[in-house]
């Protein structure tokens, strides 16, 4: 598997993981070969893609940081053993542990050095809880959500979760086999918004740059 995105690619990408009991651990080890092939995708590494990892049920665990790992290969090696949680499907309460715990600098979030923040959320079924209220919260803090729904998932939930266009931030499945067959259109996806987010970043800079000379010139 290559690396898809551009080296010059940078983002604080974290996934929360459906780990409830409807998933089955055959299943869970389905959820784990997509990991690996996402994570493969990108060029991991501290100066350009941190990966962090939630599993949530009825309560929410913290897999790793977003500073746990140095490299790919240890990324890669931890979701090759992600032990599965079991337990209800508590959507709401795993978006707001990810923002509390993940999306904060002491994990390694350089939300302040303006790199894009993207949350993945993966699951099966239709929440226990309140989802919409907790997405919302990382909206305003300006987290890109993409919701990936697996076989019974709840489509107006995935919508709740999902930044708009639904039709670039939502997916769904019919079952665990299917999640390989997109997993190609998901990193694209994701590589093109990192893309266009530093796109932005430069023009903003550029234009700060501009003012100052302005600013200079004046004087």
């Amino acid at each position: 598997m290559y690396t898809i995105c551009t080296q010059e690619a940078v983002a604080d990408i974290v996934f929360l993981v459906d780990g409830s009991w409807s998933i089955g651990a055959e299943n869970f080890e389905q959820i784990r070969r997509f990991l690996h092939t996402l994570v493969n995708s990108f060029d991991v590494n501290p100066d350009h893609v941190r990966i962090g990892l939630v599993q949530y049920s009825t309560n929410s665990r913290t897999e790793f940081l977003l500073n746990t790992f140095q490299t790919k290969r240890d990324i890669l090696q931890y979701i090759s053993k992600l032990p599965y949680l079991g337990g209800g499907t508590h959507t709401g309460e795993g978006l707001d542990f990810m923002l509390n715990n993940h999306f904060v600098a002491s994990a390694g979030s350089r939300a302040a050095q303006n790199v894009p923040q993207i949350a993945v959320v993966i699951t099966d079924g239709k929440s226990q809880d309140n989802v919409e209220s907790h997405a919302q919260k990382l909206k305003r803090k300006g987290i890109v959500l993409y919701a990936i729904g697996i076989k019974d998932a709840d489509e107006d939930q995935l919508k709740e979760i999902a930044n708009e266009p639904h039709s670039q931030h939502v997916y769904s499945v019919s079952d665990f086999a299917a999640l390989q067959g997109i997993s190609q259109n998901i990193v694209q996806t994701l590589c093109t918004t990192v893309e266009e987010a530093k796109r932005q970043l430069l023009q903003l800079s550029q234009g700060k740059m501009d003012q100052t000379k302005q600013l200079v010139v004046i004087q």
